[in-house]
């Protein structure tokens, strides 16, 4: 497919198979959705790589990949549903429940492993399903390959997916909303035109500060 899967290490994996597992059903997580989702219908997918673009980087970048920090893998937390309207012939719904954060724990000679940094189950993470999607269906992503990211840049409320091109430098970001409203969600842009947009918001808040002090 288009859209290539990323290989976590194998700890990471077993780590958060095993983390999920442990708050589904548990009463000690009442909030969670985890919590009422069905044991035997709950899957990990979407195993990708957070990137973090700093806000002291913003403004002297010019290359999104050289300025972006690789971080954390973060999985998709999938619950498989049974529809149940008449019309839909009891086909397999599935919903993105949450998203899982691993971080390394301990590293040594032999080996490093991964425990749950954090559990989120905002908007983000019903975003990052439709942004995979919608990529999945554009005429560039289905002539070539990619590989998925979280790209995040917190100083100006931007979250998008990052596809980056395997054979080039063709990347595409789609921004996931919530974010900063003056990216469009979902749209497809080139990493330059999307690092001029970022570029404009930081010059913004910059002077914002700048004004209040």
């Amino acid at each position: 497919m288009a859209i290539h899967p990323s290989e976590p290490p194998a700890a990471a994996v077993v780590a958060v198979k095993q983390a999920v597992a442990s708050r589904v059903g548990n009463p000690k997580f009442p909030r969670s959705r985890l919590f009422t989702a069905n044991r035997d219908a709950v899957f990990i997918s979407l195993p990708h790589r957070i990137a973090y673009l700093a806000f002291g980087k913003i403004r002297r970048a010019d290359n999104l990949r050289a300025a972006a920090k690789l971080g954390n893998w973060r999985f998709l937390v999938i619950e498989a549903k049974r529809r149940t309207a008449a019309n839909d012939g009891g086909e397999e719904e599935q919903e993105p429940i949450a998203a899982a954060t691993m971080v390394k724990s301990a590293a040594t000679t032999y080996e490093t492993t991964y425990e749950l940094g954090d559990l989120n189950e905002g908007p983000f993470v019903a975003a990052t399903s439709e942004a995979i999607r919608r990529a999945e269906k554009l005429p560039e992503v289905r002539e070539g390959a990619f590989e998925a990211f979280l790209l995040t840049v917190p100083a100006v409320y931007v979250a998008a997916l990052w596809l980056q091109d395997r054979h080039g430098y063709a990347d595409l970001l789609l921004t996931l909303p919530p974010s900063n409203q003056a990216l469009e969600p979902y749209r497809p842009m080139a990493s330059a035109a999307f690092l001029d947009v970022v570029q404009d918001l930081a010059r913004k808040v910059t002077s914002d500060h700048a004004t209040r002090g």
